[in-house]
């Protein structure tokens, strides 16, 4: 789906989908307090957002995986492996499957380190540490009372923030504000704070800036270029706003649905539309994945990385968890 523009406002819309928002505050404190919770003997890292869609878990999921690797630890990853057909708890194989079958946020962290889908966690982070694992990330599992995390970060985008601060569908919160971030540890906010995110957040929640980049080679290439760019995201003008940011000029803007996946006529489409404009034509790599074989070269996508500013505290943070389960190993 598309972010409502009406999230952003308290305009008439969005207060008369108020009595729809109580039934889902009803349906979170009924899943709350009937969802039995899991304790398993491995460190978890659970990574997710209050805002539905679009701030940025995946890319900050594969960064601290990233770091953790350098520690010499062996990290996998645990998602839902969201609108992929396959439910049950799978390792994916980028070999064997495609993102109709896993979803292509389970393809980009397959590409860091094994990753598991199924539509029920536990059972995956169990199968995780069964196959050596000696930490799991869980990407996009902050709302998940059948997880203890223990380490919770809650991301949001600083150009996103939180909108009117209304429950979905009213809002863009997937569940009260508040909720997150008690339960969290440590917030993360990418890129420039427009929408003053950090003032709302409690006092006690350590809070760390992180920064969207990319690799100097990639910004050269797309510096000064008139480009045409189409994704799919849940905040599609965060993309935009980055390409503009590092000197690119957007000519055509195509805006999809978060998780679309693109019919052969509209690929061509905008393929004629970029060539006969003189455009380069530029997709996400979560878009990216979903293009067939035959039309890849003719799109450029490019990962991206999440900077933080003070990798001193995260690192303390990932120690303190790690040395836990160490202690505990030598008691045992």
């Amino acid at each position: 789906m598309k972010t409502p523009l009406f999230w952003n406002t308290n305009n008439l819309v969005s207060y008369l989908l108020i009595p729809f928002s109580w039934v889902w505050y009803f349906l979170a404190v009924l899943n709350k307090n009937i969802t039995k919770s899991y304790f398993i003997d491995i460190p978890i890292i659970r990574i997710g957002n209050v805002v539905a869609g679009g701030a940025g878990k995946t890319p900050l999921a594969i960064s601290i995986a990233k770091r953790l690797i350098s520690f010499k630890l062996k990290v996998h990853f645990v998602t839902k492996g969201y609108k992929g057909s396959i439910k049950t708890t799978t390792l994916v194989n980028k070999s064997l499957h495609n993102f109709s079958e896993v979803g292509e946020e389970a393809l980009l962290l397959s590409n860091i380190a094994p990753t598991w889908i199924g539509n029920k966690r536990s059972s995956c982070i169990n199968a995780a540490k069964k196959n050596g694992a000696e930490i799991i990330i869980l990407d996009d599992g902050l709302q998940d009372s059948s997880i203890k995390g223990d380490l919770n970060i809650l991301v949001f985008n600083g150009s996103q923030g939180v909108g009117n601060k209304r429950l979905i569908p009213s809002g863009p919160l997937r569940e009260p504000l508040n909720w997150s971030i008690n339960k969290s540890h440590l917030a993360v906010i990418i890129d420039k704070d427009k929408k003053n995110i950090e003032r709302i957040l409690s006092k006690e929640l350590l809070v760390l800036k992180a920064t969207t980049i990319i690799k100097q080679s990639i910004k050269t290439t797309l510096q000064n270029k008139n480009l045409s760019v189409f994704c799919g995201l849940g905040y599609p003008e965060k993309f935009n706003e980055f390409l503009q940011s590092i000197g690119c000029k957007v000519v055509f803007w195509n805006k999809f649905p978060d998780h679309y996946v693109y019919s052969e006529s509209q690929i061509n489409k905008m393929i004629v539309e970029s060539k006969n404009n003189n455009c380069l034509l530029v997709t996400t790599q979560k878009d990216h994945i979903k293009i067939p074989l035959k039309y890849k070269n003719n799109i450029f996508s490019f990962p991206i990385d999440i900077q933080l500013d003070e990798y001193s505290k995260l690192d303390s943070m990932l120690y303190s968890v790690i040395n836990k389960y160490k202690k505990n190993e030598n008691i045992n």
